[in-house]
């Protein structure tokens, strides 16, 4: 072992560069060294050639050296490391290669039972890291050999694929907590994932449906989707609790649908609306689940669904459903199945319906979640309901002249009643991005209904006092 040059069968040389070969720790090396190869080369290396060759060999030679030396320090550096370990740990430290990276991870405890399809996700951007890793940097085999430029490189490839800012986190995330979790079992020094910045996302909320879509999209669905989608329409279900909905949750004599949302685990309790309960009278029960077929593709072929929905809205002709967007190269979809859930807490909202009783229904843990990303109602819905609640406000117009009070030596002031009628709607103006759009609504009727009192009694020459 040592020097060596590839030649051609006919023994001229095949490559123009001189490469070494060596063992380390029991492993065989085989390396270029970089070192171009010049002058006369002899038939044999135990010849010799003459100056210009020799001068190469020793260049070669010198640089096969370093290589050595390199490689054992290096093995000299894992070997205390391991004892360093042994010696801290009591155990042997264990090198976990990168091709069993996926199966070290499945055995990590959750607080939570995983999802199927987030567990699937994530085995896949394991796979993709390590694929990457194995045509990018063939001489990484185990966690531990993964470096920060390593994991720098890796997550601008997925910056070159264009990818959205909120997956581009989710990946990073994902390989991080892993590194983080296996780094002691698997000898890992320092996270090379650590100080990697997230991106800044820009998330595209869903936006609700109009009844007028909503109808469109019913009439345009196949057989096996439509009531899936009525029935996300009806509850606000997530599109998996819907596809693995299960009759043992659907209580049609109290009507009741109680169900624990696979994504926060929270109970939720939807009554059942006469629509949905109509068409779940008329299934057949062969199975634990009410759409049997639904449940077999949702878990074999995701895809299979998607497809039919959007085929639907597609048919169905509804406008805005995908737009552009500022941080990836990919379009948005804000109208798909999610939306039917932004619809159902847009309405509900929109009509009144209590907060908590909206949480009810949804599983939400917090208010918050609902309203800062599905209480979207449409500015023209939103305005059509404040101008029908201060309708009479609003064409009041400028106040007539004998409505204003005279002092007793003729001279006008302003209505006193009047004023503090406005004040009040400033105060509103002022604090309703703090109120819920319910409340908004009975405020303005009580002040609409003061004004009009307050109309009625300066024409009948009565002035009253308004309420504080």
């Amino acid at each position: 072992m040592g020097l060596e040059i590839t030649r051609s069968k006919d023994g001229a040389p095949r490559s123009k560069w001189w490469y070494g070969n060596f063992t380390v720790g029991g492993e065989r090396k085989y390396v270029n060294l970089g070192v171009e190869i010049c002058g006369r080369v002899p038939a044999s290396l135990k010849e010799t050639g003459d100056v210009a060759f020799e001068r190469s060999r020793m260049r070669a030679q010198l640089k096969l050296d370093t290589f050595k030396k390199d490689a054992h320090s290096r093995k000299s550096a894992v070997h205390h490391l391991q004892e360093l370990y042994e010696i801290k740990a009591g155990e042997e430290l264990v090198q976990i290669p990168l091709a069993d990276m996926a199966e070290h991870w499945s055995l990590l405890p959750t607080k939570k039972k995983r999802c199927p399809l987030r567990t699937n996700n994530q085995l896949a951007t394991i796979r993709q890291f390590r694929e990457f890793m194995e045509a990018k940097f063939p001489q990484a085999k185990t966690m531990s050999q993964i470096t920060r430029k390593m994991a720098l490189a890796w997550m601008k490839s997925l910056d070159d694929l264009g990818m959205a800012g909120a997956t581009y986190n989710t990946k990073l995330s994902l390989l991080k907590g892993i590194f983080e979790k296996l780094g002691p079992e698997a000898g890992v020094l320092t996270n090379p994932f650590n100080g990697i910045p997230f991106h800044e996302t820009n998330t595209m909320h869903r936006q609700p449906f109009t009844q007028k879509e909503l109808n469109a999209i019913l009439e345009h669905c196949d057989e096996l989707i439509r009531p899936v989608v009525l029935t996300g329409m009806c509850t606000a279900m997530r599109r998996g609790d819907c596809a693995m909905l299960k009759w043992e949750s659907v209580d049609l004599e109290n009507g009741f649908i109680s169900v624990k949302t696979s994504k926060t685990g929270e109970l939720a309790e939807i009554p059942l609306f006469p629509l949905l309960r109509a068409e779940l009278e008329k299934l057949p029960r062969t199975s634990v689940y009410v759409f049997p077929e639904v449940a077999k593709m949702y878990k074999t072929n995701l895809m299979g669904l998607t497809w039919r929905f959007k085929k639907a809205i597609n048919d169905a002709k509804i406008e805005g459903a995908v737009i552009e967007r500022d941080d990836a190269m990919q379009k948005a979809s804000v109208k798909d199945f999610h939306s039917l859930r932004t619809t159902w807490i847009t309405m509900a909202l929109s009509a009144g319906v209590p907060m908590e009783l909206v949480r009810r229904v949804t599983g939400h843990s917090t208010v918050d979640v609902v309203l800062k990303h599905y209480f979207r109602p449409g500015r023209e819905a939103f305005k059509l309901a404040l101008e029908t609640a201060m309708a009479k406000m609003l064409t009041a117009g400028e106040m007539p002249e004998d409505r204003d009070q005279k002092t007793e030596d003729g001279d006008q002031k302003p209505n006193e009643n009047m004023q503090k009628m406005h004040k009040k709607i400033q105060g509103l103006l002022e604090y309703s991005e703090d109120m819920e759009k319910a409340a908004i609504l009975r405020r303005l009727a009580e002040i609409e209904q003061e004004i009009a009192t307050q109309l009625r009694q300066d024409q009948a020459g009565q002035p009253a006092e308004l309420a504080a």
